[in-house]
């Protein structure tokens, strides 16, 4: 991707603006909404011109906790449609409460041979809180997206996070996110310093991957939180419905799913493999590997065939099984070839989202009894 001659040496860079509270005013009920013009929010910092060069692009407008699988597609393509318009980064302005999702998803959809940052970045409050962190965010992703990171990553308080390893942890205070299974990517200060951990333009352009779009995410994944007593009956009629194409288990601990009596999860990960659908184990607990545990009811999951996420965050898994299913999906691959694919899919590191030694053992351990 070509770099446009620069503005008095300013960074060129892409704002793109999906909504949150970042950009959010309070109407006359006291509610919070986004604006009725997504062109105000560029009242928020009124000084970023001074900072970087930059194209506004309005995509969505909406509160994050309603955007969709289709809405990751539309946020990948509006970078890749732009790929050759000479910009050094890309900021997108997202809401808090599905930007974990939504980065996670543009990453693999853009693959592991994007060139330039790609910036996530949102605020805990809305541009009228004068000691807010809705100005001070979005001029810090700004500065973000003008290094030589090349990957998605999230932008928040004072730390880059790698987006597909990164996970909301609070809802009021500024420092919103972790990453709690790797190291962040930079720290914000008066200059932005990149870890040793972050991939560079540098490495992309020496690796000569290839940048390419996969940006489609299937539709039909149900996630049930696993609870003490959930009897699993109550989860099967979904599982039989035709529009269920895969299942996602939120585990207790590392990957333990109940086993016993009636209780037990057993006979409907064997029921949902019969039905070709594959089942997925995450953690409750923050990116704790899903497959190290010595325990045997998360040992009884696998071999019932359940599929192991390494030490993915939940976030990361779910975006990552809607994209693996539509790969599946328009590779048409054979119904009974379907479970295979999506393991190997899953249980291969793309994007820097789970660590080499998870992925190589879930290899080893994934199949069926």
């Amino acid at each position: 991707m070509p770099s446009a001659a620069r503005v008095s040496g300013k960074s060129r860079i892409c704002l793109i603006y999906t909504g949150g509270t970042i950009g959010m005013i309070r109407d006359e009920k006291n509610e919070l909404r986004p604006p009725d013009d997504p062109e105000d929010f560029l009242r928020v910092a009124p000084e970023l011109e001074e900072i970087v060069s930059y194209e506004f692009v309005p995509l969505l407008n909406k509160d994050s906790t309603n955007v969709i699988p289709s809405d990751w597609t539309k946020i990948a393509r509006a970078v890749y449609d732009r790929r050759d318009d000479g910009y050094d980064g890309f900021v997108v302005v997202h809401g808090t409460d599905t930007m974990h999702f939504s980065a996670s998803a543009v990453a693999f959809a853009l693959g592991p041979g994007l060139p330039v940052p790609v910036v996530f970045t949102g605020a805990q409050t809305i541009p009228e809180v004068p000691h807010g962190d809705a100005r001070v965010n979005l001029l810090r992703a700004c500065k973000v997206a003008s290094t030589e990171l090349a990957e998605v990553a999230i932008a928040f308080g004072d730390f880059v996070f790698r987006g597909a390893r990164a996970q909301k942890k609070n809802e009021a205070q500024f420092d919103a996110f972790e990453s709690p299974a790797f190291f962040p990517l930079a720290l914000i200060t008066e200059e932005i310093i990149l870890a040793g951990e972050a991939m560079t333009k540098d490495e992309k352009l020496a690796s000569q991957a290839p940048y390419e779009l996969r940006d489609h995410f299937a539709s039909g994944v149900l996630q049930v939180s696993l609870i003490p007593g959930l009897e699993p009956s109550l989860v099967m009629p979904a599982l039989e419905q035709e529009a269920c194409k895969g299942l996602i288990l939120q585990s207790f601990g590392a990957g333990n799913v109940p086993n016993a009596r009636h209780y037990s999860f057993r006979q409907l990960i064997r029921a949902a493999v019969e039905r070709n659908k594959p089942v997925i184990v995450t953690s409750q607990f923050p990116a704790n590997a899903t497959l190290h545990t010595a325990y045997r009811p998360g040992r009884d999951a696998v071999r019932a065939g359940a599929i192991s996420t390494g030490n993915m965050t939940a976030s990361c898994a779910v975006a990552k099984f809607r994209w693996a299913l539509a790969m599946v999906e328009r590779e048409k691959v054979e119904a009974g070839a379907r479970i295979d694919r999506v393991r190997e899919i899953m249980n291969r590191t793309i994007i820097g989202e789970m660590d080499e030694e998870d992925s190589t053992n879930t290899s080893r351990r994934g199949g069926t009894s």
